[in-house]
C-alpha cells in the first residue's frame, strides 16, 4: 500500500492520533492530507481537516516557528496572491487553530476574516464553532458578521451560523435564533468525524440552550 493510499485508509477510520504520529517521520502526510482537502467525498473532506488539526498539534514546541508551518500554508493560500483555490482551506486552519488554542490565539480573529466570502462562509462558520468552543472570547468581534448569515437563503449558512453563535456565547443572538426555532431548513454538520443530518431549528434550539447554560453560570 502506498502512503497516500494508507493515509486516505486512516481517515475513513478516524485514526487522526496515528496520521499526527505518522506526521513527525514522514512529511509527506502533511501534503497527502491537504490533497484530500480538495476531494468530491465531503467526509473525507472533512476529516482531512481534522487531522491537519491533529497534526498541527504536535508540531514543534510552544515556542518554535515549526509549529506554524501548516496554518501558514493555509493562511496563504487564501490569499488572493496566492492564485489558489482555497475554499476547503477555512476549516482547515480552524481546526488548527482550535487543537492549540494556547499557541495560535492571534490566527483566531485571521480565521474568522474571510466570513464575507460566500465560497468560504460555510468553513468559516464551522471554524467559529470549533475555535469558541475553547476560547469564545478570541473571536468575539465577529458576532455580528456571524449574525448576519441567519438571513441567509441558504440553509447550510444559516444553520452554521446559529450552530456558531451558542459556542460564541452571544447573547445578543437570542432573539434571532428564537425566530429560527422553527426553520425546517435541512443541512449537514460535521462533528466527532461524522457528518450530521439535522435542520436549522434544531441547531438554533441547541445554541439557545448552551446560551441558556452560560447564562445561568
Amino acid at each position: 500500500m502506498s502512503l497516500k493510499d494508507e493515509v486516505k485508509t486512516l481517515l475513513e477510520n478516524k485514526e487522526f492520533e496515528r496520521l499526527a504520529e505518522m506526521a513527525k517521520d514522514k512529511q509527506r502526510v502533511v501534503r497527502y492530507l491537504l490533497s484530500f482537502l480538495y476531494s468530491t467525498n465531503d467526509l473525507l473532506h472533512w476529516r482531512a481537516a481534522e487531522a491537519l488539526g491533529a497534526v498541527a498539534g504536535r508540531q514543534g514546541s510552544d515556542s518554535s516557528d515549526s509549529g506554524r508551518n501548516i496554518p501558514r500554508r493555509l493562511i496563504w493560500s487564501l490569499m488572493e496572491e496566492s492564485g489558489a483555490t482555497a475554499w476547503p482551506a477555512p476549516e482547515a486552519l480552524g481546526a488548527v487553530v482550535s487543537s492549540r488554542i494556547s499557541v495560535y490565539p492571534d490566527l483566531a480573529p485571521i480565521a474568522l476574516s474571510f466570513i464575507e466570502d460566500p465560497v468560504l462562509s460555510r468553513g468559516v462558520l464551522w471554524s467559529a464553532r470549533k475555535i469558541a468552543e475553547k476560547r469564545p472570547d478570541l473571536i468575539a468581534d465577529s458576532i455580528p458578521k456571524v449574525m448576519e448569515l441567519l438571513d441567509s437563503a441558504d440553509a447550510t449558512l444559516r444553520g452554521h451560523a446559529a450552530w456558531a453563535l451558542g459556542a460564541m456565547r452571544a447573547a445578543e443572538a437570542r432573539p434571532a435564533l428564537e425566530k429560527l426555532t422553527g426553520d425546517a431548513g435541512a443541512l449537514a454538520i460535521y462533528e466527532a468525524g461524522e457528518l450530521v443530518d439535522t435542520t436549522v431549528g434544531e441547531l438554533a434550539k441547541s445554541s439557545l440552550r448552551e446560551l441558556a447554560r452560560a447564562g445561568a453560570r
